[in-house]
């Protein structure tokens, strides 16, 4: 039997393990101690249970009666693309409060800046603008007609370019809309230079890429980002090219993203792949095959079944159409692969069941675990449909502080509105679903997004949806073992089980005692990575 090297003592353990009590996971009597043995758990329980493992050698972690569960599980988020823009101009608010405030930003900038180098910025909320409305060319020419300027709008499904930048692009006026996007334009028939979901790629483009140091760089910031909030898995849900592979090979190499990697690559670019979902190891690993079905309600790109609340007469549109999400989806399933299909309106879901039905009819396959990312306005009949195939869903739930106000009154209205990310329901049709930020369209804060799924308040301080508020315990679980189960990594993660990876978040408060209004107050006061205490408060 092996002796542990390490014995973290004097906390009360959330093992989240069902099999300690006939109670669900998060009602399960806490431990007392755990004994790690080369990164994993050898013993959980009482001091009793471990002291046997305990030898001479053995480190002693006093936890000073902290509370701890297993490490939060961020199932989507994009760490690269957050890393690298954090190093570009912030436009957002609060810094900025109007157009004019990020025409100064990003001409102060400008004049910073060589004459002919791009300016690239990430940030921008028409939401949170006085002027309510989108940028455009005009405006960043503003900014500067000598740089190239590309703004990339917060849910990451607009963009903003100036004059420069569309010239670099070969975007004439007569430009005709991409499968999947739309240049937005003025009413002489040009374009205006915001450029919706599949419309911006080209454009962005034509401006220099990200290096792999570039990438490196932003990888390790959002790395130890991750440790400071108790996450010990971050996962990147678009993988779009061979540099970004290797800017996390690097880094799990060279020491210098210290917690787990799950990597998804996207459907354009994965489809020549000579592996598939799971291949890899406990620090980098292969997750599922991604698709795009549609944008972001945010932008009215998001594909619904009846209109926008304030626009009746757009339904946002199809970024993959209907049909060729079928065939891409089923050859994914036939080759092995789990998929995960971003769908946030009502009729991207029904084009993604459709999809995942049909490669389920075609190639029958037991625990697939294919999931909707976001999966925002999912109604009753289609959760029916979910649980009924066996789709998971990884959950968006900062949706409803940050922009819960904003899809009620104006995008949704309040029936569909008030809905938004149906947590009650997800959980009474048994639908195992994760949470997450989606960093950077918001932050990384696992406390912050149990918080906003158990209490449902806007930024307004509103309550949108009372009847859909999760429980502490399932938004618990959306960061820690439904996490790990939606992600397929539940053999070694979500649980504080014997022969799982040692991975632990320490806080100083009980989020299962506490008034569920202050679960986002608790403090990280350590995050441990395969027995290891790899960040301190």
């Amino acid at each position: 039997m092996p002796i542990a090297d390490r014995l973290f003592i004097n906390a009360t353990f959330h093992t989240l393990d069902p099999n300690r009590s006939e109670h669900p996971a998060a009602e399960a009597p806490p431990a007392q101690a755990l004994a790690s043995w080369r990164g994993r758990i050898v013993a959980v329980g009482s001091r009793a249970d471990v002291e046997p493992l305990v030898g001479p050698d053995t480190e002693v972690v006093d936890l000073d009666g902290a509370t701890v569960l297993p490490g939060f599980i961020e199932t989507h988020m994009h760490p690269i693309g957050a890393g690298v823009m954090i190093q570009a101009p912030q436009i957002g608010y609060p810094d900025c409060h109007d157009i004019d405030g990020v025409v100064a930003a990003l001409a102060t900038r400008a004049a910073e800046t060589p004459a002919g180098e791009p300016i690239q910025s990430w940030g921008y909320d028409d939401s949170l603008m006085d002027d309510d409305r989108h940028l455009t060319r005009d405006d960043l020419n503003r900014a500067s007609t000598e740089h190239p300027i590309l703004v990339r709008h917060i849910s990451g499904h607009l963009s903003y370019a100036n004059d420069r930048t569309l010239e670099l692009a070969g975007i004439a006026d007569d430009v005709e809309d991409p499968v999947g996007g739309v240049f937005q334009r003025e009413a002489s028939g040009r374009p205006n230079g915001c450029m919706e979901e599949t419309a911006g790629f080209a454009v962005a483009a034509a401006l220099p890429q990200a290096t792999l140091a570039d990438m490196v760089v932003g990888a390790r910031a959002i790395s130890d980002h991750c440790l400071s909030v108790g996450t010990t898995t971050m996962t990147d849900a678009a993988i779009g090219s061979p540099t970004m592979y290797a800017a996390y090979q690097q880094g799990i190499e060279d020491g210098s993203i210290r917690v787990r990697t799950r990597v998804f690559p996207i459907w354009r670019t994965a489809g020549d792949l000579p592996f598939r979902t799971g291949i890899g190891d406990e620090r980098l690993s292969i997750g599922a095959m991604k698709f795009i079905s549609d944008g972001s309600i945010q932008g009215y790109t998001a594909c619904l079944c009846k209109g926008y609340h304030d626009r009746p007469d757009v339904n946002g549109y199809e970024v993959i159409p209907a049909a060729e999400l079928i065939e891409l989806v089923t050859d994914a399933h036939a080759r092995g692969w789990q998929v995960a299909v971003h769908a946030n309106g009502d009729a991207a879901i029904d084009n993604t069941l459709d999809a995942i039905e049909a490669a389920l009819d075609a190639h029958p396959r037991d625990d697939h675990r294919h999931r909707i990312e976001h999966c925002q306005t999912a109604r009753e009949d289609q959760l029916e449909r979910m649980a009924r195939l066996g789709v998971l869903a990884s959950v968006f739930a900062n949706h409803i502080w940050y922009w819960g106000d904003r899809h009620r009154d104006r995008f949704l209205g309040p029936e569909r509105g008030s809905r938004i990310d149906p947590l009650a329901s997800f959980t009474a049709h048994g639908i195992v679903h994760a949470l997450h930020c989606d960093m950077p369209v918001t932050p990384l804060d696992p406390l912050f997004t149990i918080w906003a799924a158990v209490n449902r308040i806007t930024r307004d301080g509103e309550l949108l949806g009372p009847e859909q508020r999760a429980r502490v315990a399932d938004a618990v679980a959306g960061y820690t073992s439904a996490a790990a189960f939606v992600n397929m990594e539940d053999h070694d993660k979500g649980t504080l089980e014997v022969g799982k990876l040692a991975d632990l978040v320490v806080l100083d408060a009980d989020p299962f005692e506490v008034d569920p209004m202050t679960i986002r107050d608790i403090s990280v006061q350590a995050t441990v990575v395969g027995g290891v205490v790899e960040y301190r408060a």
